[in-house]
Formats: C-alpha cells, structure tokens, sequence
C-alpha cells in the first residue's frame, strides 16, 4: 500500500516530511510542554531530538510500516502539525498533534478527514481507529467530527509521561465502512 504525497485539502497540504522540517516542528509544537502533554514522548529538549525522530518518521515511510504527514497550511506553507496512519491488515490506526496556535481552527479536522477518506478508498481497509485520553476533549471532538464513533474506555491503557508515569485511560474511537 502506498499513499499519496502529497494530499491537498481545502486549506492544507499534508506531505511526506523532510530533515529539513526538523527547525520548524522543534519551534511549532516538539518542544511545547502544552501541547506534548497528552503524547507519549517527551518535549524535544533540542533540535537533535527532532531530527531523529524525522528520521525514523522517513525510514518508516519507506519501510511501509506507518506513514507520518507534515500537515502545511496552504496559504502560507507553515507547518501546523503531523498525523500518522499506521495499516495494520484490514484496519488502520491515526494519531496526530497540531501546534497550539493553530488549535480550534479545524485543521486536524481537515487533516484526519483526509485520511479517512483516502483509507476506505483502499478496498482492504474496513476500519480506521484512534485513541484519546479521557482528559483530552479536543481531540475527541476531532475524531467525532469526522464521524468516528466512541467504542469504548480502555482502563490503565496508555502512560503520557509528560503527566505521570502511571497508565490512565483511554477512550477508542473508530469508524467503520
């Protein structure tokens, strides 16, 4: 399976990242406490960090193990954040951060409806799902926006170090075709 790049949505272009993204993912969000608070790495502590992951993010692209999105706004070709989607045999899994100043505007929204979209146009993808945390409404809303359904609460399910070093729960969404 091999997804497109890039992917162009109504206000956002979603592409495959470069090393060369590593000075503006590490300035936008890698590094913001807020907004790694409910992820499961750490805030960036320097731009070496960054640069790392990106690598891995590429390797895996071209592995076809997960394919990680630079998620650009159209009008001024900034990064805003990243969404990944990882296929695992029939279903497909999301995840995805956004930069605060770009928080409450739809763009990840927009960005994961794209995703979506492009996974049930694959004849073998039935079901495309996502985690949250209970505490995280923002990203509930999102998953809900584009149509994901709340299966279930998943006890103890995932540890946000950025919080504490002790499992919380989670809720999974998903959507079916």
């Amino acid at each position: 399976m091999n997804p497109p790049n890039p992917i162009q949505t109504e206000r956002l272009t979603l592409c495959k990242p470069m090393i060369e993204d590593a000075r503006a993912v590490f300035e936008t969000w890698a590094q913001d406490p807020e907004v790694t608070r409910t992820m499961t790495w750490p805030p960036h502590e320097n731009i070496d960090v960054t640069r790392s992951v990106l690598r891995r993010m590429i390797d895996a692209w071209e592995q076809n193990t997960r394919y990680t999105y630079m998620i650009l706004e159209q009008s001024s070709n900034q990064a805003v954040g990243m969404i990944e989607i990882r296929i695992e045999g029939h279903k497909a899994e999301i995840g995805y951060v956004l930069a605060r100043v770009h928080w409450d505007k739809g763009y990840m929204t927009e960005a994961a409806q794209a995703l979506v979209d492009w996974a049930f146009q694959q004849p073998e993808i039935y079901r495309v799902y996502a985690t949250t945390s209970v505490d995280n409404i923002g990203s509930q809303r999102v998953m809900e926006k584009i149509g994901m359904t709340r299966e279930g609460i998943m006890h103890r399910y995932i540890i946000h170090p950025n919080v504490s070093d002790v499992p919380v729960d989670s809720y999974l969404y998903a959507i079916v075709k």
